[in-house]
């Protein structure tokens, strides 16, 4: 089983490490070129994004909100996946194109798709979506702050700013996460 990790940046290669421990074959997509070496092959040109999603069994989306991301996971994408394949989608909902993933799960039976995250959310109860038996739906739990590391990470934060009187943000505006 091959498992394609689409956003192999801090949330993917953290990921993507677990899945290599637990015996999978693991590859990633992200739009820059890495800066640093990865125990698993990266794709990072978009001509060779077809190649990452043509040999992926399970595509684990984990992209950020960007101009770049909107609606990426589209018609032609999905229909460039293995017709027996999984998307998983838990990274930012605006990277899926509902209706095309809706019209794709309703032509594909044998695709399936987990998706945690949505354009809007809560999803709508008469969404399409509900009705189809080849998705699972969560409600945006794939990811839960655990209370202690939050605070120690705050607290690490303050105590750098007591030092420095500066505040590091993690967000990169420029990139837009």
């Amino acid at each position: 089983l091959n498992i394609g990790i689409l956003g192999a940046g801090f949330l993917g290669n953290y990921s993507a490490n677990i899945l290599l421990k637990l015996g999978y074959k693991v590859q990633g997509f992200k739009y820059t070129k890495p800066s640093k070496k990865y125990n698993f092959p990266i794709f990072y040109k978009k001509k060779d994004l077809n190649e990452f999603i043509k040999t992926s069994d399970v595509i684990v989306s984990l992209l950020p909100a960007t101009s770049k991301t909107k609606d990426m996971i589209d018609k032609k994408f999905l229909k460039s996946m293995k017709k027996n394949s999984l998307l998983i989608s838990v990274g930012r909902g605006s990277v899926v194109n509902e209706k095309h993933l809706s019209s794709h799960l309703k032509k594909n039976k044998f695709f399936y798709a987990s998706l945690d995250v949505f354009k809007s959310e809560p999803l709508s109860k008469n969404h399409v979506l509900w009705s189809l038996p080849n998705i699972t739906i969560t409600p945006h739990v794939a990811s839960l702050t655990v209370v202690r590391s939050a605070v120690n990470y705050m607290y690490k934060r303050y105590q750098e700013f007591k030092k420095n009187n500066k505040i590091k943000n993690d967000v990169n505006l420029k990139k837009g996460y």
